[in-house]
């Protein structure tokens, strides 16, 4: 029974979670996590995995639900989770099942094996149970080692807030593969318990007002191999940034992208349908810049290139707020759309239509997201530079800014003006480093990031004064 529950579970689990992880609240939690686990008491016993003995990164994730028009107190609501915990769980994803313990309410000792969408079980047992919460710890095989805290407070308004909170690591190697690396537990998880929130609501026979908050706070921990990972990274960046400088004096100065024009370019951004907590995707405004189209290795027309679009622009005023840099860059290079696609450049024959795309991810809180712009004029432009000047100068060029996590659909927040007269920049190179020159709460994430920021640095060490173009 089992072998057929997990995969119908886990392929209804991921239908609901592209339907809906998207409207999901998510924000920091800026808390000190490792010393937020520190704190977590020696509970004795044996099996039982603390977060020491875990691999990875330290997470602490909290989700909250406020409950309103329910008739059940806080105490009264978790007195009724605890007869039955799986009247709230999802049990298409997580069923809890007692193996130690009396037969009724849920209480301190009492060991419980969550059977989940995979070919594993996850042993939890009680180590507190209070009048408003309990707690459960994590045991050796399961795909964590921390433990997790469900809580209920009565609202002076009648209301009442629900919240789970974890205090976590990944209980090995390849949980943490599938947890943090390629995120798609962690994922998993989000789904689980957010829905395991709106049925609580249910349970306490009210409904959820507003929203489920999801909070994170994510943190390396000393020791961990990661940091070993991180001496690999910087080796690769060295190797990576002599290669770079090399190019740059064969070159010119400009290893890729080597001629191009320059264009004046205005950021229409209205925000997409939901937000993401970040004001680049969420706020309406009208940023002025200026835009670079070129061919990435130089190949002659009409043979097809990577088409690079490097856009330069004058932050809001205001911001940034940390005394950052006043400008923000981003890259963008022909590419595919697909879920594979957007990893990868794509070599084009024309600036129109297409779609170009960050193809290195951002970090949006705790998601991962690309950037994109689709050239959506009706009349083709072919790829060079008389065809594009000429286009210019007949009219602005749009484009639709987009955004999309790593495997969801793209959304569109803004649009893109590109206005002539084109003009070159042969007597003032254009060098752009948007590691340096980054979007205010979408640093760069991942390690390939990583690489890329020393290479550019070094590249434009190599090709000496930096441009001083105007907006």
């Amino acid at each position: 029974m089992r072998m057929v529950r997990w995969p119908l579970g886990m392929g209804l689990a991921a239908w609901r979670w592209l339907r809906g992880s998207r409207g999901v609240a998510r924000g920091r939690l800026r808390s000190s996590v490792v010393a937020e686990i520190e704190r977590l008491p020696d509970r004795g016993g044996d099996r039982l995995q603390h977060p020491r003995q875990g691999a990875g990164p330290a997470f602490q994730r909290r989700y909250t639900v406020r409950i309103t028009g329910a008739p059940l107190s806080a105490e009264q609501l978790i007195d009724r989770l605890c007869e039955d915990i799986n009247a709230a769980s999802p049990v298409e994803i997580a069923v809890f099942d007692k193996t130690s313990g009396g037969a009724r309410c849920l209480d301190i000792g009492d060991e419980y094996d969550v059977h989940m969408p995979g070919p594993w079980n996850c042993p939890v047992r009680v180590v507190e149970r209070r009048p408003r919460s309990f707690r459960f710890a994590t045991l050796e095989g399961h795909i964590e080692a921390g433990e997790i805290e469900f809580r209920a407070a009565d609202a002076p308004d009648g209301d009442v807030v629900f919240t789970i909170e974890s205090w976590a690591r990944s209980g090995g190697r390849l949980a943490d593969l599938l947890y943090d690396r390629l995120r798609i537990a962690k994922e998993m998880q989000l789904h689980m318990w957010t829905h395991f929130c709106s049925r609580v609501a249910d349970l306490a026979g009210g409904r959820v007002a507003g929203e489920v908050e999801v909070h994170t706070e994510r943190a390396e921990v000393a020791g961990d191999s990661r940091f070993h990972a991180q001496h690999l990274t910087r080796f690769a960046a060295a190797a990576v940034t002599r290669v770079s400088t090399a190019a740059a004096r064969l070159r010119g100065g400009r290893p890729l992208h080597p001629d191009g024009l320059v264009c004046d370019a205005v950021l229409l951004l209205h925000g997409a349908s939901r937000p993401w907590g970040v004001p680049f995707l969420d706020d309406t405004a009208e940023l002025r810049g200026v835009a670079r189209l070129s061919r990435s290795v130089g190949l002659p027309p009409p043979l097809p290139d990577v088409l690079g679009l490097a856009l330069r622009w004058r932050q809001p005023a205001g911001a940034p707020p940390d005394g950052g840099p006043a400008a923000a860059e981003l890259l963008l290079a022909s590419a595919g759309q697909g879920l594979l696609g957007r990893h990868l450049p794509r070599p084009a024959f024309r600036w129109s239509p297409g779609f170009y795309g960050s193809l290195l991810p951002y970090a949006a809180g705790d998601r991962r997201v690309f950037l994109g712009a689709v050239a959506r004029r009706p009349c083709v432009v072919r790829a060079d530079g008389l065809s594009l000047a000429r286009a210019l100068g007949e009219g602005p060029v749009p484009l639709d800014l987009v955004v999309a996590t790593e495997f969801g659909a793209w959304e569109r927040f803004g649009e893109l003006l590109l206005t002539g007269p084109a003009r070159g920049d042969d007597g003032a190179p254009m060098r752009f480093d948007p590691v340096r020159h980054p979007i205010p709460g979408l640093p760069p994430a991942g390690t390939l990031q990583q690489i890329r920021g020393p290479a550019y640095a070094a590249a434009h060490r190599a090709a000496g004064p930096r441009d001083r173009v105007a907006f």
